[in-house]
């Protein structure tokens, strides 16, 4: 935590914490010092995996510290005087977390500390998928479905191949990080360096925001407010100028189509195929539960240039060969395939149905066959631990890669 000079605090209250308990009905007891005038702060579990923060700030108030368990979560402008909430989301099921809600005047001093805890419930329904029922990505594969002419070669020229080095990117440095925002997030205009910066962006981010520390930087921001999502390829944040700043940038929504533009368009997008940038991503939540209703995203090394699949809208396909997987490809591993009859450990089977049931769209040339996920990065925590995953990038070299297929292709 920042060196803060502390003044102010309500008289007669003590330097030390007293620790709250948890109120019934999922309401957080204050348990720390506020400023006169000031309300108390209470936390209330929204869902397993979200907790909304509300309490008043004093006037001459300058700015807003929200930690979790001492993360700082955001940093906010503020003049005070007003009742003020924030909703944090990344929480994991039967958890308890501690939040501290710090008010800095435009000295720089504390003038009030508060703290509350909260215990999260458990899950009980399935966990939410992002897009609109109807998107590609939350459409089940039919049990008639054509298998492509050219799926043999496909699969042996693009995916087996590559068997031995196919993993689960859980990474920090290959996941696809995902942060939320919230009304009291500042809102940047978003900088654009590479390609569709004609456009301009500007969107709610919050301090904890990290983008992927590998090569392709990505970062995702949900507003679930708005239901509008920032996909931002190449992300960077310069903490000197607090800005931010991205090769690409673009907004689409959280509950729509799941690509930058409609079927059979051609525009550029946050990966490469064209796709919303958290289409396809596994989340740790979906482990856990045991199931994941969605079509998985997936790399390949060894992708076909010029073709288009769809739903696919664009391509950085590498290979002049017809053996090659186009992007927008969507593959399946054999419905047939006894999965529950391997000695596989219970992560890789559930990710091995979902392959049966939904698939995995091709979204990205890469260095392996990889399937995408999200990483720890902006959870503060090991979620991937909790959901019984090794890591990082564990490997999937041992699924059945010759019972693959790849479906009959429409190429746009």
């Amino acid at each position: 935590m920042h060196e803060i000079p502390r003044r102010g605090l309500i008289k007669g209250v003590a330097v030390a914490l007293i620790v709250g308990t948890l109120c019934p009905g999922g309401v957080a007891a204050p348990r720390s010092a506020s400023a006169e005038g000031e309300s108390p702060l209470q936390v209330t579990a929204l869902d397993p995996g979200s907790a909304l923060l509300q309490w008043s700030a004093v006037p001459g108030v300058a700015r807003i510290e929200i930690r979790r368990d001492g993360r700082l979560l955001d940093d906010v402008a503020t003049s005070g005087g007003s009742t003020l909430s924030y909703t944090d989301h990344l929480l994991w099921q039967s958890t308890t977390y501690a939040y501290d809600v710090i008010a800095i005047n435009p000295d720089g001093e504390v003038v009030s500390n508060q703290t509350a805890s909260i215990t999260t419930p458990a899950q009980t329904g399935a966990f939410p998928t992002l897009y609109d029922p109807a998107s590609f990505w939350n459409q089940s594969i039919p049990p008639d479905a054509a298998i492509d002419s050219e799926s043999a070669a496909m699969v042996s020229a693009s995916l087996a191949t590559y068997a031995g080095g196919a993993n689960f990117a859980t990474s920090n440095q290959w996941g696809k990080p995902l942060a939320y925002a919230n009304a009291l997030s500042t809102t940047y205009p978003v900088g654009c360096i590479s390609y569709d910066c004609g456009t301009s962006v500007s969107f709610a981010i919050p301090r904890y925001a990290a983008p992927a520390t590998g090569s392709d930087h990505h970062l995702v921001v949900l507003d679930p407010a708005t239901n509008n999502e920032l996909d931002m390829w190449l992300a960077s944040y310069n903490a000197d100028a607090d800005s931010w700043s991205a090769g690409s940038r673009y907004v689409t929504a959280s509950n729509g189509w799941g690509a930058q533009c409609s079927l059979g368009q051609h525009c550029l997008g946050p990966v490469a195929a064209g796709f919303a940038a958290f289409g396809g991503i596994v989340r740790p939540e979906e482990i856990a539960q045991g199931h994941i209703d969605h079509a998985l995203f997936f790399a390949s090394p060894y992708t076909r240039a010029g073709d288009i699949a769809c739903p696919a809208t664009h391509t950085d396909g590498r290979a002049s060969d017809p053996a090659a997987i186009p992007e927008g490809a969507r593959i399946q591993l054999d419905p047939s395939f006894d999965v529950d009859g391997q000695a596989w450990p219970t992560w890789e089977k559930i990710i091995a149905h979902a392959l049966q049931t939904y698939g995995a769209y091709l979204g990205d040339s890469g260095g392996s066959v990889a399937f995408s996920a999200e990483p720890n990065l902006d959870r503060g925590y090991d979620a991937w631990s909790l959901a019984g995953v090794p890591g990082p990038d564990p490997s999937l070299a041992n699924l059945p890669w010759s019972s693959f297929r790849v479906l009959q292709l429409q190429l746009c």
